[in-house]
């Protein structure tokens, strides 16, 4: 199996930013795909019923960033436990801390974002 690079340099002072990073990562994902939805409703409404309310779509809106936005959470945490169910991950140490992700994982990128939300999982030297 090949590996990635190594995790264990870690500086302890760069984790709230590493979470923020990860977070705001999320935000833009989840309203990437909010603004898709209320583009094809916007679509869908203009040809069936024409006008729609601005409350409406601020409802919809609202409502498709708080659900994609757990659906990512939840993809991101599925990568990861699959990571680990597939041996992509190096765990070493007590409390384990990951040193090693591979990077032939498909679902790296999501494993990785996992990794920044979790800045403690990663060694610290």
């Amino acid at each position: 199996m090949k590996f990635g690079r190594p995790l264990a340099r870690f500086d302890i002072k760069a984790a709230p930013g590493l979470k923020l990073k990860a977070q705001l990562t999320i935000l833009l994902v989840a309203g990437c795909i909010t603004e898709i939805c209320v583009l094809l409703l916007s679509i869908l409404a203009g040809l069936t019923v024409g006008d729609m309310s601005p409350t409406a779509f601020g409802l919809f809106g609202g409502a498709t960033v708080l659900l994609a936005h757990r659906w990512v959470l939840v993809d991101v945490r599925e990568a990861f436990d699959k990571a680990l169910a597939q041996h992509h991950v190096v765990l070493e140490g007590s409390p384990p801390h990951i040193m090693q992700i591979a990077r032939t994982f498909p679902g790296h990128w999501l494993a990785m974002l996992y990794i920044q939300l979790h800045p403690e999982l990663i060694d610290e030297g």
